[in-house]
C-alpha cells in the first residue's frame, strides 16, 4: 500500500514537472513578459495542490466544536495561501494611479531635443504600447509590428499620428488579417493630447538604423521582406533616386537614370565588382558591401571624391529609397 502511493505522488511530480515546463515553453514563445511566465506557473502549481488534496484519504465526519475549529483552520490555511502568493505579485497602487491621472499634460512647446524624446517615451510606457510592439529592445511583437525591425522612425510625423489615432485605416504587412486589424484600440486620439502626440512621435522616430535595411512583416510568422526586395519600395525609391520626391535631391545627375555615370569620378552604379574609394576600404568591391556601407557612403559622403552626404539635409527614410534603387543596377547585370 505504501509503494502505490509513494507511486502515485512520484507521478503527481512527474506531471507537474512536465505541465510547467510546456507552459514555460509557450509562454516565452509568445513572447509573454517574464511576470506572466511566472504566474501561469503558480497557476500550475495550484493544480498539483488541488489534485494533491482531493486524493488525500477521507477524514471521518467532524461534529460540534471540533468541526468548527477545523472550519476556520482550513479557512485561515488556504487564505494564507492564496495571500501570501498574491503577495509576490504586481499590486495597483492607487498612490500611484492617481498622480498618473493629475499629473499636468506634456507641454512640448517647452521641450526639444533629448527633453521632448524623454516625454515621448514616458507617453509610449504610460499607453502601455509596448504589450503590443516591441521597441528599444523591450516588449512583445506576437499583436502589434516589431518597431525595431521596421524602423518605425523612418515614418513622417504625419504616418505615424495616423496610425496611432486611426489604425485600422492601413494595416502593416503580416497584420492585415481581421483579429490583427482591430487589435488596436481606436481611442488613442481622444485620450492623447497633441502635446503628448508631438512628444510620442518624437521619441517613435528615433527608431530607426543606419545598419541594417528596414524589413516588413510579421516576426515569427516566416521570413521578413527587406525594402529592396518589395516592388513598391523600389518604385519609390527610384523617385528619390530621379529626384521626384525631395527637392535637391537626384542622384541621377551624377550616376545617371540608367545607371551609366554622368559625372567623372562618379560610381558606375551597374559594376559589382567596382572598388570602393572610401578611405580603408580601397580594395573592397561594391557586390560585398553590407547594408551599413551603402547608407555610410550616402549619408555621410566620401572624402575625396564628388560624393557628398545627404543625412544633414535629407531624412534617413530617403536615404535608404535612394540606396534601394541604387542596389537595382548591379542586380540587374549580376542576373
Amino acid at each position: 500500500m505504501g509503494s502505490l502511493v509513494k507511486n502515485r505522488w512520484i507521478k503527481k511530480f512527474i506531471w507537474y514537472i512536465i505541465g510547467a515546463v510546456i507552459v514555460t515553453a509557450v509562454t516565452k514563445k509568445a513572447g509573454f513578459p517574464p511576470l506572466f511566465i511566472v504566474i501561469f506557473n503558480v497557476y500550475v502549481f495550484a493544480c498539483l495542490l488541488f489534485y494533491v488534496i482531493i486524493d488525500l484519504p477521507s477524514m471521518k465526519e467532524l461534529t460540534g466544536l471540533r468541526a468548527f475549529v477545523y472550519l476556520i483552520v482550513t479557512f485561515a490555511l488556504f487564505s494564507g495561501i492564496y495571500i501570501g502568493i498574491s503577495s509576490f505579485l504586481p499590486q495597483f497602487n492607487p498612490e500611484f494611479e492617481i498622480a498618473e491621472i493629475r499629473r499636468p499634460p506634456v507641454k512640448l512647446s517647452a521641450l526639444s531635443g533629448p527633453e521632448a524624446i524623454k516625454a515621448g517615451e514616458d507617453v509610449f510606457k504610460k499607453n502601455k504600447c509596448a504589450n503590443c510592439h516591441k521597441f528599444k529592445g523591450m516588449g512583445t511583437s506576437m499583436r502589434g509590428p516589431n518597431f525595431d525591425l521596421v524602423q518605425i522612425g523612418l515614418k513622417d510625423d504625419k504616418t505615424l499620428k495616423t496610425d496611432i489615432v486611426d489604425p485600422r485605416k492601413e494595416a502593416a504587412k503580416g497584420f492585415d488579417d481581421q483579429k490583427s486589424k482591430t487589435a488596436m484600440p481606436t481611442y488613442f486620439g481622444e485620450e492623447i493630447s497633441e502635446d503628448e502626440m508631438g512628444a510620442l512621435t518624437a521619441y517613435l522616430k528615433t527608431g530607426w538604423s543606419k545598419d541594417h535595411m528596414p524589413v516588413r512583416g510579421k516576426e515569427d510568422a516566416g521570413p521578413m521582406v527587406r525594402w529592396d526586395e518589395e516592388p513598391e519600395f523600389i518604385a519609390l525609391g527610384k523617385d528619390v533616386y530621379e529626384g521626384n520626391l525631395y527637392p535637391g535631391l537626384n542622384c541621377s545627375v551624377c550616376h545617371g537614370k540608367d545607371g551609366v555615370p554622368i559625372m567623372q569620378g562618379a560610381r558606375d552604379l551597374r559594376d559589382p565588382n567596382s572598388q570602393s574609394k572610401r578611405p580603408g576600404r580601397d580594395k573592397q568591391k561594391l557586390k560585398d558591401w553590407s547594408d551599413a556601407d551603402w547608407f555610410d557612403s550616402v549619408a555621410n559622403g566620401i572624402p575625396e571624391t564628388p560624393m557628398m552626404g545627404w543625412l544633414q539635409q535629407y531624412p534617413p527614410r530617403a536615404i535608404w529609397l535612394a540606396i534601394i534603387y541604387g542596389k537595382q543596377f548591379s542586380k540587374a547585370k549580376g542576373k
